[in-house]
């Protein structure tokens, strides 16, 4: 399941970024350019958006679930919070729109709405506390394996903090394969 969700999260932000690209580099050398349909454009690439960010925060979710062992209070907490990364996206979609510029065919990005704010927030809440909550847990299983340490221990050798963070980041790229 985490597979498909990252392959459907990368495949869907390398088209946001490739039609971004195409449409800077084939339309004109700025952002705003001549395009004939600007609202279906600006609406596929805020689709992208958001359908990257969210398999990004589920991924993130399936993650910090594996390491707490799916205990339910854990499922539970990350779960609404991602549930709330999933509805502030709607505000994307309602809070941004894409504009002529006047009686031209230029295009642009027109902000309708201040709320699409919580979208990127909501997503920051989402992506530290998961972040903090993993190497909580690693932190704490790496001061249990070694009882003569003090919770502070890890942080005060960059010996342990090389070996901390190694063992964190083969932990993710085992997770993810």
């Amino acid at each position: 399941m985490s597979a498909l969700v990252y392959l459907i999260g990368k495949n869907v932000q390398l088209s946001r970024c490739t039609g971004q690209l195409l449409h800077v580099f084939l339309h004109a050398p700025h952002t705003d350019s001549q395009i004939d349909h600007c609202k279906s454009s600006e609406v596929i690439l805020q689709t992208c958006c958001v359908i990257s960010r969210i398999s990004i925060a589920l991924l993130m979710y399936f993650r910090v679930c594996a390491v707490y062992n799916m205990k339910r209070i854990v499922i539970l907490f990350f779960g609404i919070i991602w549930l709330g990364v999933v509805a502030s996206a709607a505000t994307t979609f309602a809070g941004v729109e894409g504009t002529y510029l006047g009686p031209t065919k230029y295009c642009t990005t027109t902000i309708k709405q201040d709320y699409i704010i919580y979208f990127s927030v909501i997503a920051l809440v989402n992506d530290t506390s998961i972040f903090l909550a993993i190497m909580y847990k690693l932190g704490m299983a790496d001061i249990r394996r070694s009882p003569t340490l003090h919770i502070s221990d890890p942080w005060k050798s960059t010996g342990r903090l090389q070996s901390f963070t190694k063992v964190f980041l083969q932990d993710s790229q085992i997770y993810y394969s």
